[in-house]
């Protein structure tokens, strides 16, 4: 299926699947991903612009692409660094995704697409710009896929996790003035490595 022949969805409805959602953040804008899970004849990817919880604007498409490719063909380990197109909306480069949970109902948007591509700037949002009121009902609590999928995905996200925290080249100078908390940082770094070690000797000895 060509760009041009992608469905886009009215973006207040709802639906009865299964939905993944991420949190995705970028320069200075922040966003939730909703990715319908596989298994029907045609999924549907929710992109909403926050403005803290708020929802300001959502995308629906048939046809997300992260880069160059399909949302659907690449890992959220392979978000890191390219631009997410949903819809009419296309962001800037991606630099940190975390899973959030799955849903059995995608949250309803109220929001408007326009006609024309729309590019997010990265610019704050300005303060005369009125807001949605946010959703005041209570937010569903995280949750993983049952085992072992659910294992995977939570090695996903400490991924995405350590990928964001090695796109910060002035880490180290910064933890230079801070004895302490340059103690944590290699504490922390040396507890990783030890985790990894040892699920790398149960998937050599499996």
């Amino acid at each position: 299926m060509t760009r041009s022949q992608t469905m886009v969805f009215g973006a207040p409805t709802r639906r009865t699947e299964a939905w993944r959602v991420y949190r995705i953040r970028t320069a200075n804008s922040e966003y939730e991903l909703e990715v319908q899970e596989p298994g029907g004849a045609r999924r549907c990817t929710v992109l909403t612009k926050l403005a803290g919880e708020a929802a300001v604007q959502s995308f629906e498409d048939s046809q997300p692409r992260v880069g160059e490719r399909c949302l659907y063909d690449v890992s959220p380990l392979e978000w890191m660094g390219q631009p997410l197109a949903v819809g009419t909306a296309c962001t800037t480069p991606i630099q940190s995704v975390d899973f959030v949970r799955h849903a059995p109902l995608r949250t309803q948007r109220a929001a408007a697409t326009p006609k024309n591509t729309l590019v997010f700037s990265e610019a704050p949002a300005r303060a005369s710009r009125p807001a949605p009121a946010p959703d005041t009902a209570a937010p569903a609590p995280k949750s993983w896929a049952p085992f072992p999928l659910g294992c995977v995905e939570m090695l996903e996200a400490a991924a995405s996790v350590l990928g964001a925290v090695c796109h910060q080249p002035s880490l180290a100078s910064a933890l230079e003035g801070d004895p302490r908390l340059a103690k944590r940082y290699r504490l922390a770094l040396a507890q990783c490595g030890v985790l990894l070690e040892t699920l790398d000797a149960r998937a050599r000895d499996a």
